[in-house]
């Protein structure tokens, strides 16, 4: 059986006007312009525009992190406006639902290690506290410094003190962890020595981590200072940045004095890696492969196959004061992330010149969620008992949890608690999964119509006549059971764990 891998809005205040926001639609042109012309450079035939039953599906796995319902399906394909892809894309951005999925991945990005078990509920605070951030609007830049000069105390629920936390407030592990999360550096192995080959040295490392010492006061008559001893020697060192810069330190030196300096350099509109980082990280989510690979490794030693790309795409994410919805909207609007996941003739799948989509896998919270949503069950988790639900989503979403979704190969043990789990076993239940049992108790649907209602809710598509038939058939028997109702659930249980659900494509 064949299964396709498929305003200006003007402000007065005061008598004068405020600048128009930017149009991310212009920075998706250019994006578009860059990678043609690297595509006419290599010879390089672009796929087809994706149709836009592949579309709604991919938009809506990539900014809400589940599939679209039925409705939402209908409702998209029969929209004959020619801007109803913008539309959408602008309706999802500005979802709660879209604040609470990028706060996932934010939180991964930033604190990967609130997945062990020890830190699960701080990885729920952090997220929440983004998730409430970005729905107020704030900017990339001052998330990321409220992480960086959070207080050492909590002072309340949602409080981003997550950062510190799961970093043991240990300087060596903030330094590395915070060059790595917001810079896209790798200083790892410049803690213990230097490497005949990278570019950071041991000293850089250690100049970095004593930004987050507290100051001390040697003798009393001394000015305060923040200072270190590097391990397995007698070297004190102070903070230094890591362009080899002194920072500019205030009068007096308080208890966050040094993360403060830090976090301004970090985020500051001229710093060579903020930027970049941030957007590499959004490209490489939407498209499965980053500009630079890997992630971390922004020094220069591995350069972008798209350099100017990269350089439109930091300078318009600065110029937009670091707006996260601005640049999430511009790269779904591109017609490269429109573009179909199957090859053409002349075509080309190698992941460097993003002349096709591609395939990439689910992850947990996407799944889980999307099973709920191909159930029949609310696209919208505020129903849930808070008491149960979010404990079960989350065993769910670490039993198959990936590190990239680009890169993300389903294991055998995945594999078989999804065809036999609990979850799976639920859902296609006619007595619990209220899709199932609407289709099978639907008087004016014939099987194939039926078959065809499974399509649309899972897979958000109506199947081809090949599809079809068999299942049809199938169904009209009974099944291995000679019912026709248990043959409708194992029609979903197919199509549930088919390549075509657990992919985004």
């Amino acid at each position: 059986m064949r299964v396709a891998v498929l305003v200006i809005c003007v402000l007065i205040d005061g008598g004068t006007a405020s600048a128009a926001p930017p149009d991310p639609g212009a920075l998706a042109v250019r994006i578009d312009k860059h990678l043609q012309a690297r595509w006419d450079a290599e010879k390089v035939k672009p796929a087809d525009r994706a149709d836009d039953a592949t579309f709604v599906r991919r938009v809506h796995l990539d900014l809400v992190g589940r599939i679209p319902t039925v409705a939402e399906v209908r409702a998209f394909l029969d929209d004959k406006d020619v801007d109803k892809r913008a539309k959408l894309v602008a309706q999802l951005v500005d979802s709660a639902a879209h604040a609470r999925h990028a706060a996932t991945f934010w939180r991964r990005q930033w604190v990967p290690q609130a997945d062990a078990p020890q830190f699960a509920n701080l990885a729920d605070d952090l997220e929440s506290w983004i998730a409430s951030s970005l729905r107020t609007g704030a900017a990339y830049d001052r998330v990321v410094r409220d992480l960086l000069t959070a207080s050492r105390v909590k002072t309340g629920p949602g409080a981003p003190t997550t950062f510190l936390t799961a970093s043991e407030a240990k300087p060596e592990n903030l330094a590395a962890n915070t060059a790595r999360a917001f810079l896209g550096i790798n200083l790892d192995c410049a803690q213990c020595h230097d490497h005949p080959f990278a570019r950071w040295t041991r000293d850089q490392f250690w100049q970095t981590a004593a930004f987050f010492v507290r100051p001390t006061v040697p003798d009393g008559t001394t000015p305060a200072r923040l200072e270190l001893v590097v391990p397995s020697t007698k070297k004190p060192i102070g903070p230094r940045l890591l362009n080899d810069s002194e920072p500019k330190w205030p009068a007096v030196l308080k208890d966050d004095t040094g993360r403060v300096v830090l976090a301004e350099w970090v985020t500051a509109r001229d710093n060579p890696y903020f930027a970049r980082n941030a957007v590499n990280r959004v490209w490489a989510e939407l498209f499965g492969t980053g500009i630079v690979e890997p992630l971390d490794d922004l020094s220069g030693s591995n350069p972008p196959v798209h350099p100017e790309l990269l350089d439109d795409l930091a300078q318009a994410f600065t110029e937009s004061n670091f707006d996260l919805k601005y640049l999430t909207t511009a790269l779904v609007l591109t017609r490269a992330y429109q573009l179909s996941a199957v090859v053409p003739a002349g075509g080309s799948s190698d992941p460097r010149w993003f002349a096709c989509s591609a395939v990439r896998g689910l992850t947990g919270e996407q799944l889980y969620d999307s099973l709920r949503v191909a159930a029949g069950l609310p696209a919208d988790r505020e129903d849930l008992d808070p008491t149960i639900a979010p404990r079960e989503r989350k065993r769910f979403a670490e039993k198959f949890r990936v590190e990239r979704t680009g890169s993300a190969q389903r294991s055998i043990l995945q594999s078989l608690s999804l065809m036999n789990g609990k979850l799976t076993t639920d859902l296609t239940d006619v007595a619990k999964a209220p899709a199932l049992r609407a289709v099978a108790g639907a008087p004016f649907l014939d099987t194939k119509g039926k078959v065809e209602a499974l399509y649309l809710a899972v897979l958000g598509r109506k199947p081809a006549d090949d599809e079809s038939a068999p299942f049809v058939k199938y169904v009209e028997n009974g099944g291995a059971d000679r019912d026709a109702n248990k043959a409708l659930a194992d029609v979903l249980w197919a199509l549930l764990n088919s390549t075509e659900f657990n992919t985004n494509h």
